[in-house]
């Protein structure tokens, strides 16, 4: 059963900050800041509720969440689920950044069900206050910070969430370094129950709101050997390839492209350095990446993510170096500036994402993203002596 717990965050104090510009980008010199009274830390503990206003497809919607600390507990307990890989790089730069910090300063997003909107309704009266901070950052995208420091209200949160699983959907690397850190500290002394070195910062929203908007990370792949008819002619025993034609720099006919697949395969563009022509790639019907030895459950096996990473890049395109992007215009910018190969991905939708942790399977590292980033508004600084509940 996930704890959740009000603590005592430390927010931004506007009138000696760009908030627009230090909400858009990670918290450093935390210590520095707190000095400074550029972050103010609150006097009792709250619950922050968030809402983020933006547009999308045309039309304006508002996001709605709450932010907390929740218990940090291992992935095996279930209580806290994954769906994606963890680069183990990412995590020690998360870790690196929580001990300068001396706490945590970007919030992990997760998600949790709750159909009738229970936890809504219980924070509906915060929204009718001024908000502790309200701006709008460089995406459009308005940011609304409300604290709630009811301790009836928190009260009545925790049994709520008592009996709920907790999704991850972004920031699986940082959720792992606040697992390393706790470790760390519990190393050094013992930790009581509800102390604050065994909590962590989340954003928690109902995964029934329809303004959750799931991104698909592109590719970008380097090596030398990386040479387009060689590439394509290996694909070619797995995947269907096809020639759209002139379409190299035309994110909008690549898109329709991917858009006009049968049959829910797997399918992703590929677009070479130097080549004016785009090329669709779907997997061939009658190819199954587990008959060829792709060790993943055989509900996923046709998630395009696991047809990217295990049939296109582990056999076909090996020995290169991939990372990720959230847009296709930076993808095709790279491939113009001689990266040798980028790949346009669609997103997963939020039911195989939850598909793939309820079955406690992960998708590889760098294959989902969730739209508009989370602003960082408010920090959870991490004392062992500090109890939360």
């Amino acid at each position: 059963m996930p704890q959740i717990a009000g603590f005592r965050g430390a927010l931004w104090e506007p009138s000696k900050v760009e908030l627009a510009k230090v909400a858009s980008q990670p918290i450093d010199d935390v210590p520095g800041r707190l000095t400074r009274g550029e972050l103010s830390r609150d006097s009792t503990r709250a619950v922050y509720r968030y809402h983020q206003t933006f547009t999308h497809q045309g039309r304006r919607q508002t996001r709605k969440a709450m932010i907390c600390a929740i218990e940090l507990v291992p992935w095996t307990t279930g209580t806290v689920r994954p769906h994606e890989a963890v680069d183990p790089a990412a995590r020690e730069a998360a870790l690196r950044g929580i001990k300068a910090a001396g706490g945590h300063t970007e919030a992990v997003l997760a998600g949790y069900r709750d159909a009738p909107g229970e936890v809504d309704r219980l924070l509906r009266n915060s929204e009718n206050e001024r908000p502790a901070l309200d701006v709008t950052t460089a995406d459009g995208t308005q940011h609304r910070l409300w604290r709630v420091s009811s301790a009836e209200v928190i009260g009545k949160l925790r049994p709520l969430f008592a009996p709920k699983k907790l999704h991850v959907l972004d920031g699986h690397a940082r959720y792992e370094a606040m697992l390393a850190y706790q470790a760390e500290l519990a190393q050094r002394t013992q930790l009581l129950t509800y102390s604050s070195a065994n909590f962590g910062l989340a954003c928690l929203v109902n995964l029934a709101d329809p303004s959750i908007v799931v991104a698909p990370r592109h590719r970008v792949v380097r090596g030398d050997n990386v040479k387009r008819d060689a590439v394509l002619e290996a694909a070619k025993r797995w995947f269907i390839v096809e020639k759209l034609a002139g379409a190299a720099k035309d994110p909008v006919k690549q898109q329709a492209a991917l858009a006009d697949t049968v049959a829910h395969q797997p399918a992703f563009v590929a677009v070479f350095a130097g080549d004016a022509d785009a090329w669709k790639l779907t997997l061939s019907p009658d190819v199954s990446p587990t008959f060829e030895g792709v060790q993943i459950h055989r509900a996923l096996q046709k998630y395009d993510p696991i047809a990217v990473e295990h049939m296109f890049l582990g056999r076909a395109v090996p020995g290169t170096q991939t990372h990720t992007e959230t847009r296709v215009a930076d993808v095709l910018a790279q491939v113009a500036a001689g990266a040798p190969l980028g790949i346009v991905m669609r997103p997963l939708s939020i039911e195989q994402i939850l598909h793939a942790d309820e079955l406690g399977q992960v998708v590889p590292f760098g294959s989902t993203a969730f739209e508009p980033a989370l602003a960082n508004l408010v920090v959870q600084l991490v004392d062992p002596d500090e109890d939360l509940v």
